[in-house]
């Protein structure tokens, strides 16, 4: 679980991100990410990802795919992960692969 001063937690701050933010698809997940002077992260999982056990599974893999890569990030940003339907067969490495290529391409600074 992310600490709570990681995590985009209020309306607003969604709003901001989906209106100010650039965006990513992969396969796995859409990301939209906007750089601000703090790093905060949500999550989405919709009903299209399916019941309530995928929607779980696939949020669980996100967060795990973004604490692991997180001490490495060198800049703050604002980040939203959308779950994809494909995400719920997805293995923990092709999250994080995911989350790689989402950060390469949005701009998100990280060392190797």
């Amino acid at each position: 679980m992310l600490k709570r001063e990681l995590r985009l937690n209020k309306g607003g701050q969604y709003k901001f991100v989906f209106r100010a933010g650039r965006n990513c698809v992969t396969k796995y997940m859409a990301a939209y990410v906007v750089k601000q002077e703090t790093t905060k992260i949500g999550f989405i999982a919709s009903k299209k990802t399916g019941n309530a056990v995928c929607r779980n599974r696939a949020k669980r893999l996100m967060r795990e795919a973004v604490r692991l890569l997180l001490p490495r990030v060198k800049e703050g940003f604002h980040m939203i992960l959308i779950a994809r339907k494909p995400i719920v067969r997805a293995s923990l490495r092709e999250a994080v692969q995911s989350v790689l290529y989402v950060w390469r391409k949005t701009g998100v600074k990280h060392e190797r």
